[in-house]
């Protein structure tokens, strides 16, 4: 089975396109979604519209997606992050909405061997920024191999017996980094973030997973980050938005 998954798109279509040309429909048999949708860049709907053409396998909710669907306030979110999500709340349209807010919180199984969550297997809020948190994660996933997102940071971590290892990608470096699935581990894997890498890299960040393989591939695919600044402005969105999109922060 080969899956592709995507997480943290954050209402970015010129990324989600540039990864969408590297990955045709016949490059899959599954494609996983594992939330934020929307949030911080300037093109909401066309982000929704375009995922729910492509009928994701799993398609969960993240914490922008439930803000700006208004399941929940945006007490919780910092300034900026707040008044996006208020502006994509008026931007959505009725029926975007509607569909964000009902989307599924995770955990979800995909199959005996998968399973996608936002956050963490055990509260889909809560962020894994390090080999504590991720332990912790680790220790409430039902299957061997479980992808997260959230952090926008691509990361890989291993658990065999009590040894955990961490791989990180060198931000700028090769376009490919391959973790290959050992049976005696078990693994908690963040694709990255399409929409708004958070690692220094500015690259759209994904991943595929092909089981019969047991490989793990995250990778990076440059896109017309200029576009995507211009939509944040002209939107109305804070210039920040934009800025930090060329930095990959």
């Amino acid at each position: 089975m080969r899956f592709l998954i995507l997480s943290d798109i954050h209402s970015n279509i010129d990324a989600l396109d540039a990864v969408l040309a590297r990955t045709p429909p016949e490059s899959y048999d599954k494609l996983l979604v594992l939330g934020d949708l929307v949030g911080y860049c300037g093109t909401p709907n066309e982000v929704v519209d375009k995922i729910f053409e492509l009928k994701p396998d799993v398609l969960i909710r993240g914490n922008h997606d439930k803000v700006a669907s208004g399941v929940e306030s945006s007490e919780k979110f910092n300034r900026i992050a707040g008044e996006a999500a208020r502006w994509t709340q008026e931007e959505l349209t009725p029926a975007n909405r509607e569909r964000l807010a009902a989307l599924p919180a995770g955990p979800v199984s995909v199959d005996r061997d998968v399973e996608v969550c936002h956050g963490t297997p055990f509260d889909e809020d809560t962020y894994v920024f390090d080999g504590d948190d991720a332990t912790k994660a680790l220790e409430a996933a039902h299957r061997p191999v479980c992808f997260f997102g959230h952090t926008h940071v691509p990361v890989a971590y291993a658990l065999t017996g009590n040894d955990l290892t961490v791989t990180h990608l060198t931000p700028g470096g090769d376009d490919t980094k391959i973790v290959n699935i050992l049976k005696k581990a078990r693994y908690l894997i963040n694709p990255g973030s399409v929409g708004q890498p958070r690692d220094t890299d500015a690259r759209a960040s994904y991943a595929t997973y092909d089981s019969k393989k047991q490989q793990v591939q995250i990778k990076r695919v440059p896109y017309r980050i200029d576009l995507a600044q211009q939509r944040i402005t002209e939107a109305g969105l804070p210039d920040s938005l934009a800025f930090r999109l060329g930095l990959g922060r």
